[in-house]
Parts: C-alpha cells; sequence; structure tokens
C-alpha cells in the first residue's frame, strides 16, 4: 500500500507491512523499542505491563521463571509478542491467573479473550 513505510532496524531497512491505524501503529513501534523481557516487581507492575500491551500481541508473563529460560524465544518473537518476568507476586494474582504454582509461564491474548497456563518443563 501506500505511501510505503520502511523501519530501520540496526540500520537495515525492513518494510513495515502491519496495520495503519494511528493507535495499532504507535503501538506496534512502541513493541519495535521495546525491551525484549520487562522485569516486573509487584501486582502493579503486572497490571500495568499487561494494560500497556494492549491487544494486539500475545502477552507472555513468567511467575517465578528465571529470564533466561525464555530469553531465546523473547529475542526471536520479539516484533510478535511481549515477554515478562514477574519477580514479586500475590496470591491475587496468582488467583487472577489460574496457575498455583511456580514456576509458571501465562500466555494471554486480550484480543481473544484467551488464557494459558504452562508449568514447564523449562529447558
Amino acid at each position: 500500500g501506500f505511501p510505503t513505510l520502511k523501519l530501520f532496524i540496526h540500520g537495515v531497512p525492513m518494510e513495515y507491512t502491519g496495520p495503519r491505524q494511528s493507535e495499532l501503529l504507535v503501538r506496534i513501534l512502541k513493541k519495535f523499542v521495546a525491551l525484549d523481557i520487562s522485569i516486573l516487581q509487584s501486582d502493579d507492575d503486572i497490571s500495568n505491563f499487561v494494560e500497556a500491551a494492549g491487544t494486539y500481541f500475545p502477552i507472555f508473563v513468567g511467575f517465578g521463571l528465571n529470564e533466561s529460560l525464555i530469553e531465546g524465544f523473547s529475542m526471536k518473537y520479539k516484533k510478535k509478542a511481549w515477554f515478562s518476568i514477574a519477580k514479586n507476586f500475590s496470591e491475587d494474582v496468582m488467583v487472577k491467573y489460574d496457575f498455583d504454582k511456580v514456576p509458571a509461564l501465562v500466555s494471554l491474548h486480550p484480543k481473544y479473550n484467551e488464557m494459558g497456563v504452562f508449568y514447564g518443563p523449562f529447558e
């Protein structure tokens, strides 16, 4: 489509083929400059992260996980999903995201109202 949009990632041009609506375009551009993995220190950090991520991309939150376990995935799929590690969280968060032990990896896709929990193995 026209006009053509190009992104330059580390000086390498890449044609942008995503949505053109301003809100979605801003969300996607924020995704490109975000950290590979966000470290969340509290229940509020978790809520804010999920809210800020929006509904366009899937969200993965590792509870009680070492970030090195999902680092490869976060680098490979950075443009397609949000990744985070929750260091501190309450029982309320465990109930909200429907997991009962750690380590756990919770996957959310708010656009489709889907949620899943994976307990491992994480090798």
